[in-house]
């Protein structure tokens, strides 16, 4: 099938569904006529229509934007003589239509993603390859599905980077044999997905695939120095990228600060009822320690701050661990690179649940509402982990460690500690409230689906 049908059969649901809806309010033609065409001028110019891959929280973004301006030009060309009622249509008729677009879009870019997702070849087998192609398939809304991944290490002429785990399904072909992967999976896009790589390499693969493909993406390995603010500026032919590393004005800290109190408020009260509950929980299993745990933490500007949480642990669990540490090199290892302990046996079966849950955070909204944490935020930090946390340290600490954050929601416990650095960093960076929202919306859904703890 075309893709391009899709914008089609989207656009005749949505005219069909408006006419429907300006029908059962009784509108004049002019007015179905007028208004119609103003709000499809508006859908056309924020992409609602664009065949470009986005996500959905991308596609409530433009259909945010283009009804707020939509319902404020019918505001100003209405006139008030139009009565009280016939506002309060046009401003049910908007509601309902961002509804309907969104849910039409959503609907048409699942039940033919197969027809419409542009069959993607992935170039690198590294961990941004393989977080790429997760994102690329797991995701329904988006419309590229990734079909195989080409390994540089299997040619003599370019760097060899080592192979994610993460790729598991997947069919991975030699450079060599890239061609015959583009025939054989029918390609239509690359992703050059190997950031590590030096220009010499990207220059290479970059020949090596022009003209093959409709076309071609590149991951950059931008290390904060390029965020979502950045403009590209044609600058008498040169292109220049202008940075830009912007602070949060005083209405953005306040704003923030006000979504914290909220939650804060909301988390203490309903902590109430769940400590009886936790506390209910372990005393049945024969637990009569303290149920509480607190722990130092990196907080705003280093400041060491005690956070609280549900002990999902035994009681001397620090103990325990360095014991277990000092028995076992693997164990070591493993907690030495990740801060963490996939099979952790000083867990306790309800700390097991807690943490399944993300329960054990609960506490924490106390320190939310205290203004020592941010409802969003990056990780707390252990003091250990400063020195792991490398250049990253400078930029996290510019802000309130959170109950939950950028890597909470993009893995979780499957995270690596050096892309959790990352990914609070990226947290400083590009700070939105979009960017929350998105967050939030992530998080509910990794908790509810149990991919991985906080």
């Amino acid at each position: 099938m075309n893709r391009k049908l899709m914008p089609i059969m989207l656009f005749v649901i949505e005219v069909v569904m408006y006419y429907f809806i300006c029908l059962y309010f009784a509108m004049d033609i002019e007015l179905i006529v007028g208004s119609g065409i103003l709000y499809f001028l508006f859908m056309f110019i924020y992409g609602h229509y664009s065949l470009k891959t986005c996500l959905i929280w991308n596609e409530i973004r433009q259909l945010a934007k283009s009804s707020f301006c939509f319902y404020i030009a019918l505001l100003v060309l209405v006139p008030r003589s139009t009565g009280y009622e016939r506002r309060m249509h046009l401003t049910i008729m908007v509601i309902s239509m961002f509804f309907i677009s969104l849910l039409a879009s959503r609907f048409l870019r699942i039940a033919f993603r197969e027809q419409f997702a542009r069959k993607t070849l992935v170039i690198g087998t590294g961990y941004e390859a393989a977080r790429l192609g997760k994102i690329s398939n797991n995701n329904r809304f988006a419309l590229t599905e990734v079909k195989g991944y080409v390994d540089i290490n299997y040619t003599d002429q370019l760097y060899g980077f080592k192979q994610e785990n993460l790729i598991k399904k997947s069919p991975v072909y030699g450079y060599c044999d890239m061609d015959k992967a583009i025939d054989a999976l029918n390609i239509e896009q690359i992703i050059i997905a190997i950031p590590e790589a030096d220009q010499q390499v990207i220059d290479k693969v970059m020949s090596d695939i022009h003209g093959k493909v409709e076309s071609v993406k590149y991951l950059p390995d931008v290390n904060g120095t390029m965020t979502f603010s950045s403009e590209v500026q044609d600058f008498d032919g040169q292109l220049l990228i202008a940075t830009s590393n912007d602070k949060m004005s005083v209405f953005d800290r306040a704003f923030k600060r006000i979504i914290d109190i909220m939650a804060g408020l909301a988390g203490v009260i309903t902590l109430i009822p769940l400590t009886i509950f936790v506390k209910y929980k372990y005393v049945k299993s024969g637990d009569h320690d303290s149920i509480f745990f607190s722990q130092e933490r990196i907080g705003k500007d280093g400041k060491l701050i005690k956070i609280y949480k549900f002990r999902s642990m035994v009681p001397n669990a620090e103990e325990v661990l360095e014991r277990l540490m000092e028995e076992d090199p693997a164990i070591k290892e493993e907690y030495l690179t990740n801060k963490k302990l996939k099979h952790d046996p000083r867990i306790t079966p309800v700390g097991d649940f807690l943490r399944k849950t993300s329960l054990d955070e609960w506490p924490q909204f106390y320190n939310v509402l205290k203004g020592e944490m941010s409802f969003i935020g990056p990780r707390p930090y252990l003091p250990r982990e400063k020195e792991d946390m490398g250049q990253f340290y400078d930029s996290i600490i510019k802000l309130k460690p959170g109950v939950t954050g950028m890597w909470q929601a993009n893995g979780r416990s499957d995270v690596e500690f050096s892309y959790r650095c990352k990914l609070d960093d990226y947290y400083y960076h590009n700070w939105s409230i979009w960017l929350d929202f998105t967050i939030m919306y992530k998080t509910v859904k990794s908790v509810v689906y149990g991919k991985g703890s906080l």
